[in-house]
């Protein structure tokens, strides 16, 4: 198994796809070790692969350690708290794996907030071949993995999730796999014309395997993928760092900043945060901004100006440590504050060694 990598997170095993384009995520119990992650590593999952498409949810532990219903009901609440109904709406089957647990109980262990839209998709399964049953197809390595217990299995470290500075860097000062990503677009000009640029996702399968080619720094295969591959790798990159490039704070604070505060204000605030950026972020942060700015001339084509942008990019740069899926006014704020973040990022970066009471001396785009 140490050669094939199986998670997507530790206890959410790596599968293909079901009937098309259709997500399957297999949650391993005995080898989750923290499930609330694990329920908020889903949640973004189902926001940015195939955010429209049904999925499938598998649930089982690894063979020879039969599933219990009280597992089961220890798992399932922190997904319920953390995955919304409407990304939990687009479910297809929930099927569970288990010789130990009787239909009627699978059916009462789940959230009372699920039921209804879970009637009549709930799946007992007693053996792991009975997957097939399903439609459901395995590598012979997850198979292997699944039948049988490895508790000290240790993946390798996995391409997304990691902090900025942990990327390779090009001379540039920005991560290799992203300056590829963004050389990539300079070669594809036609592909930023077409609209809805950047809110269209790839194949999972394409997805995963130039995700592979990038883990092992073998870049020059970019060019044998589609567009909307190289942008799901490219958002998702961003929107699973272990850190944000914009620290938690920023997002908290620009939550609560009003929506009219005057923009030379908010400027001021962008400023501060700025200084005390790492500088692999603040120089990822002008370089994917002049990408947008670019992206942006062609809005008479691509129906993509700034403000679209922002609404596609914000959660890639600005994110809250914990999760409120509710908080959909504040989340609006925060696109709104970095449009404008975006519309000035040389205001931060072109100078960025002047003291920071010469700014007013700084051209605004206001």
């Amino acid at each position: 198994m140490q050669s094939q990598k199986c998670y997507l997170a530790p206890g959410l095993l790596k599968t293909g796809l079901l009937n098309g384009n259709q997500p399957i995520y297999i949650f391993i119990l005995n080898q989750i070790k923290d499930v609330k992650e694990v329920s908020q590593q889903m949640n973004s999952y189902l926001q940015t692969i195939n955010a429209f498409s049904p999925f499938t949810w598998v649930i089982c532990n690894q063979q020879v350690l039969q599933l219990e219903i009280s597992d089961l009901k220890q798992m399932l609440n922190p997904f319920y708290k953390n995955i919304s109904l409407q990304q939990f709406q687009r479910i297809d089957k929930l099927i569970v794996i288990s010789e130990k647990i009787q239909f009627q109980q699978l059916v009462n262990a789940i959230p009372s907030g699920w039921s209804s839209v879970l009637a009549n998709k709930v799946h007992l399964v007693m053996k792991l071949n009975e997957l097939a049953n399903h439609n459901i197809e395995l590598t012979k390595y997850q198979i292997e993995f699944l039948s049988r217990i490895n508790n000290n299995y240790q993946e390798e470290i996995p391409f997304y999730g990691r902090d900025l500075s942990e990327y390779p860097i090009a001379n540039t000062g920005v991560p290799e796999c992203l300056e590829v990503i963004l050389k990539y677009y300079e070669d594809h000009d036609d592909y930023l014309k077409t609209q809805g640029v950047f809110r269209i996702s790839g194949s999972i399968q394409q997805e995963q395997k130039l995700v592979q080619q990038f883990a092992k720094r073998n870049y020059t295969t970019i060019n044998e993928y589609e567009p909307d591959v190289v942008s799901t790798v490219f958002k998702n990159l961003l929107c699973q760092l272990k850190k944000p490039i914009f620290p938690f704070e920023m997002y908290d604070i620009l939550k609560e900043t009003q929506i009219n505060t005057s923009k030379e204000k908010l400027l001021e605030m962008f400023e501060v945060f700025f200084a005390y950026m790492p500088e692999v972020n603040r120089k990822t942060t002008k370089r994917i901004a002049e990408l947008l700015f670019h992206v942006a001339d062609y809005e008479s084509e691509n129906l993509m100006g700034l403000n679209n942008l922002s609404i596609v990019f914000a959660p890639c740069f600005l994110r809250p440590q914990i999760t409120d899926i509710s908080d959909l006014k504040g989340a609006k704020v925060v696109v709104h504050h970095f449009n404008l973040l975006v519309q000035n990022v040389e205001y931060f970066l072109q100078d960025f060694k002047v003291n920071r009471n010469s700014s007013s001396q700084k051209k605004l785009s206001i």
